[in-house]
């Protein structure tokens, strides 16, 4: 073992006191049985600082009996609650639970108190930490349990441990729950799919078509074959939700009485105008333009935004209160000053709509890439000429590029770097290319000039050196590389940056900044590209929550909006079976090019939908839970006692993918009630090992049951070392009572117990040992 500093305490504020002061890099030996094991193993992820000794405090190993029931300290040993008369009488499902654990010689030194609070037994987490190699446990910082797609032999049958936080979800700007939503999705309930979609993204039927997809990359799916398609899938829930925006969009049930004003109807206008609207303030949006939607609407084409889609969304947020005032230029027809003093506070979501000089001379000639976009969006299609540059190399390069080529024109793009090194999104540069958009690379325009109805742009050859501020190689120029191009005009998008003008001057250096939010002043608030400079959709969308919830903790307005979260999972259910990502319908090249108006992508169906859907691994731990103490614990419906609160004994097991038991680091068991059982209840614990009788379970089942007349009144059937905590068979349950315990309704309350389990590829033997141990619990037969 490597070096710890161990301390010997004699009372329980000693031993809290030591955890306290070393934050979660102490460990507690009650009996030492899987503590010095996993020391000598290594097997644990990080090896502790200090041992605390605790077999000394005094008064926390009786057994006792009162009215109440049966009070065990938790440095009693299992050997003694195997031999005591008060155990073996009144509980002898824990008598024999205890019985089942291991060796005479381990029961004579293990505590109650470890039994329930020990680690996990999955080979993958005892596999030795120093050793390394291929096997990293998921609770011990790998990416995916590796149960998943290993040996998995004794794993659980009903799903995993969730995770605190997901990959695809870290990865998301919006932390979008995407699990909880597939999930729903896989069993065809697209409504409460769509109600947690809607906790994180208010507008997922245009993210669905336009975000670059930061979410799949990190899918451990990959790892198998390939990523959920989440998009796709997003996608068809946003479409669900705005055929259904009343059901979605209501008004709140209750007003706050206050009035919020947003400037800008961009994606974090909008979802800041959900948020704040949902949580009951009147809310107000300025925009400049003649119809609301911002960049959504003006600048990304159609054929991968339809406008509809933004409008739909538009409308259903007027469905539930937010009001729109359009063709208002805020700092010119009203000024900011003038909305602080009338709302209770102003959201500045203004966008990035300043273009980047391009710093040549002769630049007056070139047009706004985005003046050109918002132009086309607005319906006038006409074309600055048959050839055109389109200088850069980012998304409103490719979308400028690809809009004039549906216009009938033969744009090509002149970027001083390399393909490599290109800032556009991978997929948008990809289709460029398929639809045959000349690119000249390593290409800088230096210099244009009207010449006879055209334009002649000088350009210099460059290549790549260190590199820059960004991280890529910074482009230099190469000596005597000039040469002349000739087009019909030239468009430059090379980059957007925020107009802050329209921000007063003492606000305009003064803020307190969260990232993508800023508080400029008692009640006024930036947030989006605005703040952050150019970014996407969804990161907008993000600011636009974060700022709602801002502006509410900041003023005290009301509960933050952004205090709501997913709906809580017991188990995730896993996906292990190897199939194949559904194939995204495209319009084919020639189709797409002829028209602004058909969109590049299509929606899945339905089926192929809820297919996708089952491909998600719902990444969490599929180890069981260890302790058979636990079992029974349940079926008694003890409480565990610590230094901190009293815990259902169902509860006191964490379904964490990284915590097997709800203990804080600086907690500790103290002690266990059990109530008295009912006079005459059937006790029984049955354990199904691969060794007998030293062997940890590989399926346990714990049961009391109360007759009445014949016939069975209430009814306790708990199985362990079936998922990653013990477990109630509530369908068994509810199959027993108000019936006899003969063996046809024994075998239909087995069968009823098992029929949700999702068996892995290798387990599926243990659904049946479960049955066969239900039955026999219920017909009141041993174990074998």
């Amino acid at each position: 073992m490597k070096s710890f500093t161990h301390y010997d305490v004699g009372t329980i504020e000693e031993a809290v006191k030591l955890l306290k002061n070393y934050k979660g890099k102490a460990k507690i030996n009650a009996g030492g049985t899987d503590l010095l094991g996993a020391l000598k193993q290594g097997s644990l992820r990080d090896y502790p600082e200090a041992i605390i000794n605790i077999k000394d405090v005094k008064g926390l190993d009786a057994i006792k009996q009162d009215k109440a029931g049966l009070r065990i300290g938790a440095l009693t040993k299992l050997a003694d609650i195997v031999n005591s008369p008060i155990v073996k009488e009144s509980y002898p499902v824990l008598a024999d639970a205890a019985k089942s654990v291991a060796t005479p010689l381990i029961r004579n030194m293990c505590t109650i108190g470890g039994n329930l609070a020990q680690d996990v037994r999955c080979w993958y987490y005892r596999y030795p930490q120093q050793i390394g190699g291929p096997i990293t446990c998921l609770r011990k910082g790998g990416k995916i349990c590796n149960a998943l797609m290993g040996d998995n032999r004794y794993h659980s049958l009903f799903g995993a441990a969730p995770l605190e936080t997901y990959p695809c979800s870290s990865g998301c700007p919006a932390h979008i729950d995407m699990p909880s939503y597939l999930a729903m999705v896989r069993a065809g309930d697209m409504m409460e799919a769509a109600r947690r979609m809607l906790v994180f993204n208010p507008v997922p039927a245009i993210t669905g078509r336009v975000c670059p997809i930061f979410c799949e990359p990190e899918c451990n799916r990959s790892a198998f074959d390939e990523p959920v398609a989440i998009r796709c899938v997003e996608r068809s829930v946003g479409d669900y939700i705005l055929e259904r925006a009343s059901d979605f969009f209501a008004p709140p049930e209750h007003e706050s009485g206050r009035t919020i004003a947003i400037v800008g109807s961009g994606p974090a206008g909008m979802s800041a105008a959900y948020y704040l609207r949902k949580a009951g303030h009147r809310v107000k949006v300025f925009e400049k333009m003649k119809e609301a939607g911002g960049m959504l609407l003006y600048s990304i084409p159609s054929y991968r935004l339809p406008k509809d889609v933004v409008r739909r969304q538009v409308r259903a947020l007027e469905g539930m209160g937010v009001k729109f005032q359009v063709g208002v230029n805020v700092g010119k027809d009203v000024t900011l000053a003038e909305l602080m003093r009338r709302f209770a506070a102003v959201f500045v979501a203004a966008g990035a709509w300043k273009e980047r000089p391009l710093g040549i001379k002769g630049e007056k000639i070139a047009l706004s890439g985005l003046a050109f976009l918002n132009r086309v969006n607005a319906g006038d299609t006409a074309i600055p000429g048959k050839k055109v540059a389109v200088v850069g190399g980012g998304n409103v390069a490719m979308d400028v590029a690809r809009t004039l080529l549906r216009l009938g024109a033969e744009p090509v793009v002149l970027y001083r770097r390399t393909r490599d090194e290109m800032p556009a999104f991978r997929d948008e540069l990809e289709k460029a290319t398929e639809e045959g958009i000349e690119f000249q690379f390593l290409t800088l325009p230096t210099e244009a000039v009207k010449n006879n109805g055209s334009i002649s742009v000088t350009c210099r050859r460059m290549k790549l050196g260190a590199p820059d501020a960004s991280g890529r190689p910074q482009p230099v120029p190469i000596a005597g590389s000039e040469f002349i191009a000739t087009f019909d005009a030239l468009i430059k998008a090379i980059g957007e940056e925020p107009d802050t003008t329209l921000l007063p001057a003492e606000f305009s250096t003064r803020s307190s900044n969260t990232g993508s939010t800023a508080r400029l002043g008692k009640n006024l608030f930036a947030g989006g590209d605005l703040v952050t400079g150019p970014s996407t959709v969804v990161q907008a969308i993000a600011a636009g929550r974060e700022a709602a919830g801002l502006m509410e903790s900041a003023l005290k307005i009301g509960k933050p909006a952004t205090s709501e979260r997913g709906t809580e999972r017991a188990f995730s259910e896993p996906s292990f079976v190897a199939t194949a990502r559904a194939g995204i319908p495209e319009a084919s090249i020639t189709e797409r090019i002829k028209s602004l108006e058909i969109e590049d992508i299509r929606g899945l169906s339905p089926k192929d939908i809820e297919a996708e859907a089952r491909r998600c691994f719902n990444c969490g731990c599929l180890a069981v839970g260890p302790s058979d103490i636990g079992v029974a614990l349940v079926a008694l419906d003890a409480t565990i006692v610590t230094t901190r609160r009293t815990v259902g004994a169902l509860d006191f097991f964490s379904t964490s993918a990284t915590e097997a038991t709800v203990l804080d680091p600086d907690e500790m068991i103290t002690e266990i009630r059990v109530p008295r059982p009912a006079d005459g209840a059937k006790q029984s614990f049955l354990k199904f090992t691969l060794r007998e009788p030293v062997d940890f379970a590989i399926v346990s089942v714990a049961s009391m049951i109360s007759m009445k007349d014949g016939l069975c009144d209430e009814a306790r059937i708990v199985l362990g070392a079936v998922a990653p905590s013990p477990i109630r068979a509530f369908a068994a349950e509810e199959m027993l009572k108000g019936k006899p315990t003969d063996e046809t309704v024994a075998v239909l309350a087995a069968e009823a117990a098992l029929a949700e389990a999702k068996p892995l590829g290798m387990n599926a033997y243990k659904a049946e040992i479960a049955k066969a141990l239900i039955k026999r619990a219920i017909l009141g037969q041993p174990a074998s």
